[in-house]
């Protein structure tokens, strides 16, 4: 059963999660990370996460390979508790959504903003709340992002908006350039993109960033995104510019 994009997103966040807690070294994860992105398949997908304990609030993302006579995968037991009534249906991924009273419809947001999953769920939560994700700008970092739209009915006036633990009201309001091109979100390779980042350190030669963001709006060439990095304590930065696909418009290495 050939993987899609959002498989190979959510695999990606089971890695990010597996890292988090230890199971996995920076380059285990790394590794992993990008041969998920380059899966054609859901059983390439299930190798990749095969020996991690995956916690139950994430199980919800696992890979579910086709299972049957003839169709030569195995489908681990740990994988079958996870798959429910949806295992018909095949490659079934999906984020975990949190319970508990008053709070059904909370996203169990993933810590890090900048993480495929995470990006992911930002993107979800502006189309939900503002019907796209079309922005002026956007500035993301692991923890939070800051976002720049112009305003419902109002087009010649922008409304800045946090992204922290969800979508914050605008809590600012200017003119608006008419000139402005907008971006639409949506339209970004996530699994790209990510990639670029977590190869980024080894790119730019900053190997222990200390702070590291990223920015989206229109550049010469059409949509792209700036991947900043630096560590304060070896006195080094620098940046990569790609578009919205993950080609590569320039580098800037870390200079001392």
């Amino acid at each position: 059963m050939r993987a899609r994009d959002t498989d190979r997103v959510d695999v990606c966040g089971l890695l990010d999660s597996a890292h988090d807690d230890g199971q996995l070294s920076d380059f285990e994860h790394r590794d992993r990370t990008k041969a998920a992105m380059a899966a054609r398949t859901l059983a390439e997908l299930d190798a990749l996460v095969s020996d991690l304990q995956i916690p139950d609030k994430l199980k919800g993302s696992l890979p579910l390979p086709p299972t049957g006579p003839g169709l030569g995968l195995h489908l681990r037991p740990r994988l079958a508790i996870a798959i429910g009534a949806v295992a018909a249906l095949g490659a079934v991924v999906f984020f975990a959504i949190g319970g508990g009273d008053g709070d059904a419809d909370a996203p169990d947001r993933p810590e890090n903003v900048l993480s495929a999953p995470g990006l992911a769920q930002m993107i979800d939560e502006l189309r939900a709340g503002y019907g796209d994700a079309v922005v002026d700008e956007a500035t993301i970092y692991p923890e939070y992002a800051r976002i720049q739209r112009a305003q419902p009915g109002a087009p010649g006036m922008s409304q800045d908006i946090d992204y922290r633990d969800g979508l914050q009201e605008p809590d600012s309001r200017t003119g608006r350039d008419p000139k402005t091109i907008p971006v639409d979100l949506a339209r970004l390779d996530i699994p790209a993109v990510v990639g670029l980042l977590l190869g980024a350190p080894q790119t730019l030669g900053v190997a222990t960033p200390d702070s590291i963001h990223m920015s989206v709006e229109n550049g010469d060439q059409g949509p792209e995104v700036s991947m900043y990095l630096s560590d304060g304590r070896m006195g080094t930065s620098g940046h990569i510019t790609a578009g919205f696909d993950g080609e590569v418009f320039s580098i800037y290495p870390a200079t001392d």
